[in-house]
């Protein structure tokens, strides 16, 4: 039975009946919780007017009619409310594509995971106890119908009871068809956020390794960077360039010494001392020159072909990252 407006609690009941075909004697137990319940004042009510005689098919009907009125009605609330909480959470059970996965699974309200885990562990009990409470009212029912059987008086308390038995039969069996469709679609729900879950971790997870690709690919062209940029510091620093346009000057002109010596140079004529320059120097002059012009072609013609087969490589590489990253 099923207390409360908003906080449902189940409380059951039991009724013992010891029914005496011959009248003799009948014992009624009632186990129920509360005090001062509906259930308890018509209890003593029917006490007081059994004082008077009453007949047993007309205790037989007022009270377990009372039972009946006490715990069945609530039923339909509590299956209702459930029914709500299960639509509530199909309405919003789409949206959490679109949320944060932490958010979903920790966040307080009624749209997270154990909100549904618990409407699902609220229909599975639920299910169970109509069914006994089904199987109660059958045997009632045919019990009721088989003493009813036995009088035939107009007024008859068992037969009154077997037609209120299959009323609130009736009832429980759609209460107990509406919680089976009610555990289909928490099923479907927690079916549905299971593959939305995975597929938005699925997407994250593409998502990173996207970004660490990409932080991977700018790494690599940083480092590239740095060596096209030390390699061009070096190729243009001022120092370098002039030891090496002396170093290619003097080289020639080294070598010229070394070939001619001075003694193929009459830088005087023997009568003075002072000093004079050999008529033949410009040989050593243009000598030099010729040499120093071919060997600085031959460096400038070196490095330029240097240069372009670094650029040629650098735009190779850069080629083949954007392919990489279009097949990615």
């Amino acid at each position: 039975m099923p207390v409360g407006v908003e906080d449902w609690t189940m409380r059951q009941m039991g009724v013992f009946h010891h029914h005496d075909p011959n009248d003799l004697e009948n014992l009624w137990i009632f186990f129920h919780a509360g005090r001062d319940t509906p259930m308890q004042k018509e209890i003593e009510q029917y006490a007081a007017l059994s004082q008077q005689g009453l007949r047993s098919d007309h205790a037989w009907l007022t009270l377990h009619s009372s039972a009946f009125t006490s715990c069945l009605h609530n039923w339909r609330s509590y299956v209702n409310r459930l029914g709500y909480d299960v639509d509530r959470h199909s309405d919003r059970s789409l949206g959490f594509i679109l949320r944060n996965i932490d958010h979903f699974l920790t966040a307080g309200g009624d749209s997270n995971l154990t909100a549904i885990h618990n409407t699902r562990d609220l229909l599975l009990p639920t299910s169970y106890r109509l069914r006994v409470l089904l199987e109660t009212l059958t045997k009632l029912g045919h019990l009721s119908s088989i003493l009813g059987s036995q009088h035939t008086g107009a007024d008859n308390g068992f037969r009154k009871l077997a037609t209120c038995v299959a009323y609130h039969k009736d009832s429980v069996e759609g209460f107990v068809v509406g919680v089976e469709v009610l555990k289909e679609k928490v099923k479907d729900i927690l079916n549905m956020t299971t593959l939305g879950l995975d597929f938005r971790m699925t997407n994250q997870m593409l998502d990173l390794n996207n970004r660490m690709v990409e932080l991977n690919n700018r790494m690599l062209n940083a480092n590239q960077q740095l060596l096209e940029l030390g390699t061009k510091s070096f190729d243009d620093n001022a120092t370098v360039k002039v030891v090496t346009i002396l170093t290619l000057i003097y080289l020639p002109a080294s070598l010229v010494s070394s070939i001619f010596g001075m003694n193929l140079f009459k830088f005087d004529d023997g009568t003075t001392e002072e000093f004079r320059i050999s008529k033949q120097f410009w040989i050593y002059v243009v000598a030099t020159i010729i040499l120093a012009i071919i060997t600085v072609s031959v460096y400038l013609w070196t490095h330029k072909a240097q240069v372009r087969r670094r650029n040629s490589h650098s735009v190779n590489g850069t080629s083949q990252d954007a392919e990489e990253d279009a097949d990615t």
